[in-house]
């Protein structure tokens, strides 16, 4: 076996190292600060909370058919407490999530609905698979290449991964770790910032690029096909990026939010940076673009607002803002897959 890599086991799917672990305990409640929202391809909403305040720094994924029945948890079909915060979700398909926690390890989800044994009913659960620890520290990102499983795309090429690259994760060592469909690490970069990654995005054009910001004020590019796999595209110590997110439908374009509230555009070919933006006056958090509408992004940081920022060819501009639905921060932003309906959630414990 190769340095680095995980022996895994095919099942299913993906493959896993170990027996899973079936959640057989619902927490009573949901707890106030809820950090991030991911859809399903089908609709189903799950999120995850961190107990930020409590005597343990434990944190809780749930399940819920609906969005409209988030946060109660009488209404969720089945939730799963984890001994660490959760810094990600990520759907990887329609019966698996990847999480990334802040103990810094990923851990895969299956999620489960059997026939119940004694009632007429379904049993909704989460089987849960053992953690890969192959970090030294919290993670901080994690990201997803949607068409990893495409039997269309070109194949690797000599040296390069035979199975395709499936997620990416970013950590506060400094390390960003590709890996591939069955969980085995393709790449192990490090460091690929030394002050540690606080942004990663996979390049949906292409299985074999992403970007990466780091903490001390830069962007990178990784093309881990080629033998100089990364470029540095942005240095900036006045306005340093705190998320990266590819544009949806250009390749060499990256849109970047600022720890100073602002967005802009960044081309990664030219280095040049355009159409800047003002949103808020606090770092920003998150990016989420609209699948139907994919010109615009929902926007959301340090703040109880949530902006929604229409993307052109060389323009940013501010389609929507509400700052009524939170009280707390906004961390979470998801975009409904069939009303194209955005939701968002924050420390409030509100998912409106």
């Amino acid at each position: 076996m190769e340095d680095g890599m995980v022996d895994v086991v095919p099942q299913g799917d993906l493959a896993f190292a170990q027996a899973p672990v079936v959640s057989n305990y619902t927490p009573k409640e949901v707890d106030d600060h809820i950090d991030v929202l991911e859809f399903g391809s089908n609709g189903q909403l799950y999120l995850a909370t961190s107990s930020l305040n409590k005597r343990s720094w434990t944190g809780d994924l749930w399940w819920f058919q609906k969005p409209e029945d988030a946060p109660k948890a009488s209404e969720a079909c089945t939730g799963y407490r984890i001994d660490s915060g959760i810094a990600q979700v990520k759907a990887i398909n329609k019966t698996q999530l990847v999480l990334g926690l802040d103990s810094g390890a990923l851990q895969l989800v299956r999620i489960c609905t059997t026939t119940h044994e004694t009632k007429d009913t379904l049993h909704h659960f989460f089987e849960m698979h053992p953690t890969y620890c192959e970090h030294d520290d919290r993670i901080t990102d994690v990201d997803v290449w949607r068409n990893a499983g495409d039997s269309t795309s070109s194949p690797p090429t000599e040296g390069a991964a035979s199975t395709p690259n499936l997620v990416i994760s970013g950590c506060m060592d400094g390390r960003v770790i590709v890996w591939d469909k069955n969980m085995g690490i393709s790449y192990n970069l490090h460091p690929a910032h030394p002050a540690g990654v606080i942004s990663v995005s996979c390049n949906q054009e292409n299985n074999h690029i992403f970007a990466t910001a780091g903490l001390e004020g830069k962007i990178k590019v990784w093309n881990i096909r080629n033998v100089k796999s990364c470029r540095t595209v942005y240095t900036d110590e006045m306005e340093p990026p705190a998320v990266i997110s590819w544009v949806p439908g250009r390749k060499n374009t990256l849109l970047v939010a600022s720890k100073t509230g602002a967005v802009f555009l960044l081309n990664t070919e030219t280095k040049t940076v355009s159409a800047h933006l003002s949103v808020m006056d606090r770092e920003i958090r998150n990016l989420s673009w609209s699948s139907a509408r994919p010109q615009l992004c929902a926007v959301a940081g340090d703040d109880v607002t949530v902006h929604v920022i229409k993307v052109e060819e060389e323009l940013i501009s501010n389609h929507y803002t509400n700052d009524q639905s939170h009280k707390d921060f906004v961390r979470g932003l998801a975009w409904h897959p069939s009303s194209d309906v955005l939701w968002s959630s924050g420390w409030d414990n509100r998912v409106c």
